[in-house]
């Protein structure tokens, strides 16, 4: 059931965006295979590919999730101010994106850490190589 509101989305998106949409199915693909082959060489684990896709759609919410609260904490109600030191704020993000690899993985969190730096290095990289091509 928890898969169904993913893939209604993305079947939205296809519709109304079809090259976008087509891109991003690429990129989530290739990132979700790194992110397995990953936990297997670094933290020896044996995972699927259906739990890299999941930690990968955690690492995209847990971020916006953690903005939502920050903003919420700090700002006037149905404002998003986000006050407070810039480092706190990177460390918060940076948390809960280890975090997301963390819960979707099973690992430690060195493992995490690596694996995340890793997944957003593939995405630095594919979204340059997105730009470039398109």
């Amino acid at each position: 059931m928890h898969i169904l509101i993913p893939v209604v989305a993305f079947i939205a998106f296809l519709a109304f965006a079809p090259q976008a949409a087509m891109k991003f199915a690429v990129w989530f693909g290739i990132t979700a295979v790194v992110v397995r082959e990953s936990a297997r060489r670094v933290a020896g684990a044996d995972v699927g590919f259906g739990d890299a896709a999941r930690s990968v759609v955690y690492a995209a919410v847990l971020p916006l999730l953690a903005l939502m609260v920050l903003g919420g904490l700090t700002g006037p109600s149905g404002s998003m101010t986000i006050g407070g030191p810039a480092l706190a704020v990177i460390a918060l993000l940076a948390a809960s994106f280890v975090g997301a690899f963390m819960l979707g993985l099973k690992t430690d969190l060195a493992s995490s850490a690596i694996i995340s730096a890793i997944a957003i290095a593939t995405s630095v990289l594919l979204a340059f190589l997105t730009r470039a091509i398109a």
